[in-house]
């Protein structure tokens, strides 16, 4: 069953748009907007992960916190709060809280604060399992000859289950749901509960990757107090799916390698060695070749995993498809919100076809969600569409010019952190702060963009909505 979590806040848009996120990510979500309806909440589910504003109309979420930890139950707790300064996060973590984030939060920071605590508490083997018909679907019958041949490919590959594949593509293009259709057309007949787990690497913290990926026995270190299984071994006689690839420290990618030449791994602190059958599925959106060169990605990895290579087209270069599946996005989300279905009107199908998509299919999807939301008569309108194509270069696609950077008074350059800083900050403005559009510009994932975001202190840079 999928993990449960309690959103505590007294913010209605907030609690909303949490629970439409955080739903699609796999959990089963409550809401609640203040102390005695959250008692009443926690009374009746107990949930695995609170997620619990600090200021709320009847009380102070601390307080709440302090009263489930002295009843025995040790949810994950995230604490939010407007006042985000050391005392109150301090303060938090000692009364029990697991994490903090501050507001504005945004949800996907908060996915993958999630995502690395469900890792290090074990929650992880629900979760993934979890995400059956909750998916958007992402592929219809396409029309574009691009995404015809990457169906075509994928049925050659189906039939054979344990060839590794490797899917590169931009951020967004749909590698991960390209992953699924593999997975489900492989095993459509022989076995429809084969499971599929995925494993994003770029938001595993390093300490944690090889527990995530062979699982550890109990006292293998310091808070292993149980034994656990790693995504490798509940992906057994399935598909394992490891977005992201290129992220993995090289110390794990040196066990990744050895596990796919035997198919046999060893738990962290075990000492009998599990044997696996299932299919490996990696992807990225970085320059593989460039990251093999850098030293920062195996050779020999990469070659074990590029068995069987799908380069996955942007959406700009398969308009051919944007309709249906804008289409499909709309009676999706109308079917999750629980709206009458809506169509497209004309002049709203011709803006979108007109759009550069530098987000690619993940922003066309948040784009229907939101026009569902918006919209009220019973064609999505331009106006629901809420289309912000970022201005001049970025939107054919261009990153801005590099600019000199001047010596420093000693006539020494600056550090190269620096200079990056400076860059990364002026592409955030080109992309009028669109995080998404920005990512894609410099060819990395969403997820390892907000990570360099927060290493260069950027993180506070101001997002529109993407």
């Amino acid at each position: 069953m999928p993990a449960s979590l309690l959103i505590i806040d007294d913010e209605p848009t907030f609690r909303v748009l949490a629970q439409e996120a955080l739903s699609a990510e796999g959990f089963h979500v409550r809401t609640a907007a203040n102390l005695r309806r959250a008692r009443a909440e926690w009374d009746a589910a107990m949930p695995d992960v609170v997620i619990l504003d600090r200021r709320l109309p009847d009380g102070d979420g601390l307080d709440f916190l302090r009263q489930i930890r002295s009843g025995g139950a040790a949810p994950i707790v995230v604490m939010v709060t407007a006042y985000g300064d050391v005392s109150h996060a301090v303060e938090a973590l000692r009364a029990g809280a697991w994490d903090y984030l501050s507001k504005p939060v945004q949800l996907t920071d908060l996915i993958v604060k999630l995502s690395k605590v469900l890792e290090a508490r074990g929650l992880h083997d629900r979760l993934s399992i979890a995400k059956d018909n909750r998916r958007v679907p992402a592929f219809v019958s396409p029309r574009s000859a691009a995404m015809r041949s990457v169906m075509q490919r994928l049925a050659h590959v189906a039939s054979s289950p344990l060839t590794p594949v490797f899917l590169t593509g931009p951020s967004g293009a749909g590698k991960q749901f390209v992953a699924e259709t593999l997975h489900a057309r492989t095993y459509e007949t022989s076995d429809p509960d084969a499971p599929f787990v995925e494993v994003n690497c770029a938001a595993l913290p390093d300490d944690l990757v090889e527990s995530e990926l062979f699982g550890h026995e109990r006292g293998a270190f310091t808070d292993a107090r149980s034994a656990r299984r790693g995504v490798i071994e509940i992906a057994a006689n399935g598909t394992l799916f490891l977005d992201e690839v290129t992220e993995l420290p090289l110390r794990s990618q040196a066990k990744l390698l050895k596990f796919i030449d035997t198919m046999r791994f060893r738990r962290l602190g075990g000492e009998r060695e599990i044997e696996v059958s299932l299919r490996v599925v990696a992807a990225s959106n970085a320059n593989v070749p460039e990251a093999v060169r850098e030293g920062r990605f195996r050779e020999d990895l990469f070659h074990r995993l590029a068995v069987f290579t799908i380069e996955i087209p942007p959406l700009a270069a398969r308009r051919e498809d944007i309709p249906d599946l804008a289409r499909a996005f709309l009676d999706f989300f109308a079917h999750r919100t629980r709206k009458a279905p809506r169509g497209l009107a004309p002049d709203a199908e011709a803006a979108l076809l007109r759009y550069p998509f530098p987000g690619n299919v993940r922003e066309l999807r948040n784009i229907m969600e939101r026009a569902v939301i918006l919209a009220s008569g019973p064609d999505v309108t331009p106006s629901d569409l809420m289309l912000t194509a970022p201005a001049g270069p970025a939107a054919s696609g261009a990153l801005p010019p590099f600019f000199v950077v001047g010596l420093g008074v000693d006539r020494t350059p600056p550090p190269v952190r620096d200079v990056e800083r400076a860059y990364v900050a002026r592409v955030l403005q080109h992309v009028q702060g669109q995080r998404m559009a920005a990512a894609s510009l410099l060819g990395v994932s969403y997820p390892t963009f907000l990570k360099r975001l927060r290493e260069l202190a950027l993180d506070g840079a101001d997002e529109r909505t993407e």
